[in-house]
């Protein structure tokens, strides 16, 4: 039994020489993923490849015939024949180019019912056919090219604000946004489903927005924190195919200090100078280049020994503190 896409023959028990014959996969034309409704009809944006390698100077292909299937129901046929005219049917009757000189099937026009699963099978002269494996062919007609994406942070909360607006897509697309950590793998703060809104057209397509969503900005907030919104078409196969995606950097959430100080027993710390970060973290504010800790005895507990108290400073080279002497401050 043959593989899917490649099949050996061994014909030496007829008396004929053995060959090999590669078919397939079937593939769009100029490396592309999907047609462009857009772009139109074109040698380069709507032509399905057949490929194949024939390792034998005996044979030749005789025919190379196109199946198309719409839910599992073939709904269009395209014969080609290098010697006679070629011939399509069903949906693709008037829709591809017949003249063609290679057997690839060529759509002379776009529509959103052409697009489905696509087969090719060839025909050598000595009778032997093989088929490739079908391949989902997608036509995905973006509308525009319009993208309103709004952030705005607010430090003050440690809150982030977003808003966005997307061209209407066909087919449905599948569009995520929020926040996305590549050390996390991927988004773990998302806008969810009540928080975006749908806009239906009669052609099918579906545009999507949401407008004014928070998200907090905490200790908790990775350091390679990122907002993204990402929109895309999934083949059945799950296959991602990229429209777009824009990705935000704020400051909000890149500012970097020193960690906060342990609480260690019977001790406190005051901060001086200082400014928290939304992540938790010290810098100078904005009297002074430093920021300082000083370590005290907690409320109810005295001084054991000549050290009364600890003054440290973030050092914004290293974030770390580091202390202006090395004394230990001892509290019972």
């Amino acid at each position: 039994m043959c593989l899917p896409w490649v099949c050996l023959f061994v014909l030496t028990a007829l008396g004929w020489e053995s060959y090999a014959l590669v078919v397939g996969p079937v593939q769009l034309g100029n490396n592309g993923t999907y047609i462009t409704y857009g772009l139109g009809p074109s040698p380069q944006n709507s032509t399905l490849e057949c490929p194949y390698q024939l390792q034998s100077t005996e044979e030749v292909v005789q025919k190379i015939e196109w199946v198309f299937q719409d839910d599992s129901q073939t709904v269009g046929t395209f014969e080609w024949q290098p010697e006679d005219e070629a011939r399509a049917t069903g949906r693709l009757d008037g829709a591809v180019k017949l003249n063609r000189t290679d057997g690839w099937l060529e759509l002379t026009e776009l529509r959103y019912d052409l697009a489905g699963y696509y087969s090719c099978a060839l025909t050598l002269s000595n009778g032997r056919r093989m088929e490739a494996q079908k391949f989902e062919m997608l036509i995905i007609d973006t509308t525009s090219n319009h993208v309103y994406n709004k952030i705005n942070s607010n430090e003050g909360l440690c809150e982030l604000e977003a808003s966005y607006s997307s061209y209407a897509v066909y087919p449905d697309p599948t569009v995520l946004a929020g926040m996305f950590s590549p050390s996390r793998g991927g988004f773990y703060d998302q806008v969810t489903g009540f928080q975006w809104h749908k806009q239906f057209y009669n052609n099918g397509s579906v545009a999507y927005s949401f407008e004014d969503v928070h998200f907090k900005i905490d200790s908790s907030t990775p350091t390679d924190a990122q907002f993204r919104v990402s929109a895309s078409v999934l083949k059945e196969d799950a296959t991602n195919l990229p429209l777009h995606s824009i990705t935000s950097h704020l400051p909000i959430w890149k500012k970097q200090g020193c960690p906060a100080l342990p609480r260690r027993q019977n001790q406190q710390v005051n901060y001086y100078y200082a400014t928290l970060t939304c992540t938790g973290e010290y810098i100078p504010n904005f009297y002074s280049d430093e920021a300082k800790a000083v370590v005290r005895c907690a409320e109810g507990y005295h001084v054991k020994g000549q050290v009364d108290s600890i003054e440290l400073v973030c050092s914004m080279e290293t974030l770390n503190w580091s202390p202006e002497s090395n004394s230990t401050l001892i509290c019972g």
